[in-house]
């Protein structure tokens, strides 16, 4: 039954006429008695030979102030704080007492006879649990954390699984509707993720592939980008000899990696890759890698590295860029340039398949160093970094062939794939750019491209998805802007990259440009 305000007050005032009553007990003898308390799952306290249950707290509001407790075990938590957190920041008039009363509530409960000398203790404005009086899950959760870190690898890996165990379940099970509650339980999750990728490592590193193997598949269910849990699974299928299986989740870790952040795996996985292949090579004629996803462009570009001269006045970016690229297996960073006149030199004598060059250098303009560039190598790809473009510089940029204009400030990950798939005659502009501009198209002419007859056909979702996609929104965005699921998002966004031939969203988008679709008008 719900209760207004005024009945609650009126409970509370009951409640509190008899607070002291339990106090006579103490005083007459009263004993106190260590509490067991779960709070992972369903709240439950057991008192000795007593088993007390989250609906025999006195109702959902004082229930909820010993779970706020228990989180912040042996630390007093200010009244204000679980006053605040009890009524979302709304509370009614008379909520000190009535806070005051579910504490009474709970007093009872916990520890009658106790009155304020049980484990529910009153601190200078506020409350708190007593370490020393309650055995409560989630603490040993955390010790058994704490433990692991200062083990030997064997030992390590056995706490992290019993730390497992008991967080199977999901913490606070009974705040279902609570919105802290949510939040806590998205935390707890996030960690006990974190926890996880690391058993699974240490299973790895001790000899326990399967279980390695089994941890990291949990993980890539709710989490198919997590690179910790790739390289778990794709080491403990080798560990356990199952190369073809190895191979093909390296596989899928490309293809996902590729698509949803625009970056291909890491150096572990890479090397596992390489010693996959070497392990595979006397029967590769015989490997039916189907199911391992084809691969995709960043990938066939490997067996050559893109080369890459970077031309800007700022050395700090330039350093900074140039260790990323030399992280990306397929791209390669062959020397940097302060000056327009140092830049040309370098791209003349180096011939880099990709000069990324800064619009405004302390010697002249990037558009007349990238004519000189092109007067040489005409295929040289050139990518310019600029934070305000002028339609003039984009009309000319785009009849020279540069290849496209990003913001200096943007993610890497665009940049990459711009580097990987850019190409003269189809110039990229980056959406914050062209919003800069008012522009309503990126490419300066034609004014406007009729759709490439005989090419593959979009449903209009997947035409929404597409021009959320060319506004720079990644996956979770889009879904939350559709209002559509991401599991949803990610199924549309396979099925334009079937329809277009392509394998990641900037390659996607610009293909979707040549072919004039995003131009078509919206459906609604």
């Amino acid at each position: 039954m719900v209760q207004t305000v005024a009945e609650d007050t009126r409970w509370s005032r009951r409640v509190n006429d008899d607070e002291y009553l339990p106090n006579s007990m103490e005083e007459a003898g009263g004993t106190t008695t260590k509490l067991s308390i779960n709070i992972l799952g369903p709240l439950r306290v057991r008192r000795g030979g007593v088993v007390i249950g989250s609906h025999e707290l006195g109702g959902p509001k004082p229930r909820q102030v010993l779970e706020i407790l228990l989180l912040k075990l042996g630390t007093p938590v200010s009244k204000n704080h679980l006053i605040d957190v009890l009524w979302n920041g709304q509370p009614p008039a008379e909520a000190l007492s009535t806070l005051e009363s579910y504490v009474s509530v709970l007093r009872r409960h916990l520890q009658p006879g106790s009155g304020k000398g049980g484990a529910l203790r009153t601190v200078t404005g506020g409350y708190m649990i007593d370490r020393s009086m309650v055995d409560l899950d989630l603490d040993r959760f955390d010790d058994l954390l704490k433990q692991a870190g200062h083990a030997s690898p064997e030992e390590s890996f056995r706490l992290l699984e019993k730390a497992l165990d008991i967080a199977s379940v999901p913490l606070l099970g009974d705040e279902l509707l609570a919105g802290w509650a949510e939040e806590e339980r998205a935390l707890h999750s996030a960690r006990v993720a974190s926890i996880k990728a690391r058993a699974a490592e240490a299973a790895v590193a001790v000899g326990h592939p399967e279980r390695a193997v089994a941890l990291a598949s949990e993980l890539l269910v709710d989490d198919p980008i997590n690179e910790r849990a790739w390289t778990a699974l794709v080491l403990g299928l080798e560990e356990s000899g199952q190369y073809m299986e190895a191979l093909r989740a390296y596989g899928r870790c490309r293809r996902v990696m590729d698509q949803e952040i625009g970056c291909l795996p890491g150096r572990p996985l890479r090397e596992a890759h390489a010693r996959l292949l070497q392990a595979t090579a006397a029967s590769e004629d015989e490997m039916d890698l189907s199911d391992s996803d084809a691969p995709t462009p960043a990938t066939s570009q490997i067996t050559r590295e893109i080369s890459i001269l970077t031309i800007d006045d700022h050395s700090t970016f330039t350093e900074l860029l140039t260790a990323a690229l030399d992280r990306e297996p397929d791209l390669r960073s062959v020397a940097s340039a302060t000056t327009a006149k140092s830049g040309v030199e370098q791209s003349i004598a180096l011939k880099p398949d990709v000069v990324i060059m800064d619009f405004h250098l302390p010697d002249g303009d990037g558009l007349t160093a990238a004519a000189r560039i092109l007067a040489d190598a005409p295929n040289t790809r050139i990518v310019m970094l600029t934070g305000d473009p002028t339609p003039e510089a984009l009309r000319t940029a785009a009849s020279m062939g540069i290849c496209a204009f990003l913001p200096k400030g943007g993610s890497l990950s665009t940049l990459l794939d711009t580097l990987r798939y850019a190409r003269a005659g189809n110039m990229v502009v980056h959406p914050s750019l062209v919003a800069q501009l008012g522009m309503s198209t990126p490419a300066p002419a034609p004014a406007v491209r009729e759709v490439e007859p005989g090419g593959p056909v979009l449903t209009p979702r997947e035409l929404d998805v597409l021009r959320l996609m060319a506004g720079g929104h990644g996956s979770k965005e889009v879904a939350s802007k559709l209002d559509i699921s991401l599991n949803t998002c990610r199924g549309y966004v396979k099925a334009i990259f079937a329809k277009l031939g392509t394998h990641s969203q900037l390659e996607s988008v610009m293909e979707a440009s040549r072919r004039g679709m995003l131009e078509q008008p919206s459906h609604g």
